[in-house]
């Protein structure tokens, strides 16, 4: 009868854990888009809105949040982009563990593009990074569906992923024969040769164009990815309650199993 009592008493225990833990994720998104504007844009998406914007309202139900950081231009920018890494590694790793059955989406423009950049395919950077190694966790390297760099500082030619007619590389340029061999499937750059920051050229319109040149293929590369990665641009993404009930019932079946067997003892 005592190991009765407990076996009893681990089944309500295990069952009230996970459905506690079932019904937090029942509330996660299919998709989330993380979003990191550029230099001294205030808080919030800054010109990663374009493409943020047009992912979310593709994906029903998708959420987004911005990357929270300095942003910051002049004598601080290295410490920006520094700050710019740890922020988009902690972000990401922080909804990651709540939503870990979430695909993600990441945008960066200009320097934020340089961060999401360091952070996914590692440095060195400058005074910024003095690693090679990624900075995200391994479930977010896992569930990240697509990259969107525009305007990336690191932009350097030759990349299987570039987008644009730029040739020159930016003034954050990775160097020759540099790869990001684990993600470079999932990543889209643009940058074009007019542009002064990804490129060396001297129009700033450029620089803040391309969400509007290339919004529209951007969007068309984030959703072959998601296709790809098995996810549903249609409904919520939700786990219905009954659903959730469901997968409880599942995981501890075998405890009751076990407890029929010690019961006959």
């Amino acid at each position: 009868m005592k190991v009765t009592r407990i076996l009893l008493g681990a089944i309500a225990t295990t069952s009230a854990a996970e459905a506690s833990n079932k019904a937090r994720r029942q509330d996660c998104p299919k998709i989330h888009i993380f979003g990191a504007r550029e230099t001294t844009a205030p808080p919030g998406f800054g010109s990663a809105s374009t493409v943020v914007n047009l992912v979310q309202q593709a994906n029903d139900g998708a959420t987004s949040e911005s990357i929270v950081y300095p942003a910051a231009g002049g004598n601080v920018y290295a410490a920006s982009v520094t700050a710019g890494v740890a922020a988009v590694a902690n972000q990401t790793s922080t909804f990651n563990q709540m939503c870990p059955d979430s695909k993600i989406v990441m945008v960066g423009y200009s320097q934020g593009a340089q961060i999401v950049d360091d952070a996914f395919c590692g440095g060195p950077d400058g005074f910024s990074l003095n690693t090679t190694r990624a900075s995200v966790s391994p479930g977010v390297s896992e569930m990240v569906a697509a990259i969107i760099l525009m305007g990336d500082p690191r932009h350097v030619n030759g990349l299987p992923f570039n987008v644009g007619n730029a040739t020159a590389g930016g003034f954050a340029a990775r160097p020759a024969r540099f790869r990001c061999a684990a993600f470079e499937n999932i990543i889209q750059a643009y940058c074009d040769a007019e542009d002064p920051f990804c490129a060396k050229g001297n129009s700033t319109a450029t620089h803040q164009g391309y969400g509007r040149e290339y919004g529209q293929a951007a969007l068309r590369f984030v959703q072959s990815r998601l296709k790809e990665s098995g996810t549903s641009s249609n409904g919520t993404g939700i786990v219905p309650v009954n659903e959730v009930a469901k997968q409880v019932m599942s995981s501890y079946s075998w405890m009751l199993v076990a407890f029929c067997g010690l019961a006959l003892l």
